[in-house]
């Protein structure tokens, strides 16, 4: 009979597992930013067409945010 002082060994491998992923995701999100946040600035000061004209819809560091969070999450996906 399992009681409540005692832990399942499977429970604590997956809440290690878990706590792991969230370190590695932490780590390519660090390195990803900086990448996403040039490519956004560059992205901004080439854009010749009509539609610069106009205010962007995100700041670039919100940009630059949700495309590393995105590449970040594409990594865990396989």
């Amino acid at each position: 009979m399992i009681t409540a002082t005692q832990h399942n060994p499977d429970t604590r491998r997956h809440l290690e597992d878990r706590q792991s992923e969230r370190v590695n995701l932490r780590r390519l999100y660090l390195l990803m930013y900086p990448l996403c946040l040039m490519a956004a600035v560059a992205a901004r000061l080439t854009d010749h067409s009509g539609a610069a004209a106009e205010k962007p819809a995100q700041s670039i560091f919100a940009e630059a945010r949700s495309s590393a969070y995105a590449a970040a999450g594409y990594a865990f996906q396989a």
